[in-house]
């Protein structure tokens, strides 16, 4: 009886053009933050949803059309990810660069992402950390460079 109900749920849920996915996807739901970066020489502050579950960053930025000026989201990590931790853009239309944080909250690596249009998961380049992180700060592409942002800068996680 629970598998009928969830398939009707499922059936209802979802438009023709639509899979399960799609809903789970649009349902998904992230507290919110404040993300300070601090440089040699000034401090900057952004608007940031939290990914903190599994769920949440499996989701992260996908299926966005757009992503406001100063706001970004950040992935928190439970514990220390590889250097070969990725992360990909299947679903995610906006170009974004995106901030590696190591457990000392400075940045270890930045790596810009561009969308990727395929339909196919399998088609889309992942890319690598390159340095053991603990969490990851995804904003609009090139927003770090415009600002003098680099390897080193430390991220504080406010509000959260």
């Amino acid at each position: 009886m629970l598998i009928l109900c969830l398939l009707a749920f499922t059936i209802t849920a979802c438009d023709q053009n639509e899979s399960p996915g799609d809903a789970f996807v649009a349902a998904m739901e992230f507290d919110g933050g404040t993300v300070r970066i601090e440089t040699a020489t000034d401090t900057f502050t952004l608007g940031v949803e939290v990914a903190a579950s599994d769920d949440q960053r499996r989701v992260g930025l996908m299926r966005r059309e757009s992503l406001a000026a100063d706001s970004g989201m950040i992935f928190l990590f439970q514990s220390e990810q590889d250097p070969d931790g990725v992360f990909w853009m299947y679903q995610t239309y906006v170009p974004l660069s995106i901030a590696f944080i190591g457990a000392d909250s400075t940045i270890g690596s930045i790596r810009d992402m561009e969308p990727c249009p395929s339909p196919y998961p399998q088609s889309c380049p992942y890319y690598e950390a390159r340095v053991p992180f603990v969490s990851a700060l995804e904003v609009n592409r090139g927003w770090f460079r415009e600002r003098g942002i680099e390897v080193g800068a430390r991220v504080v996680l406010t509000g959260n």
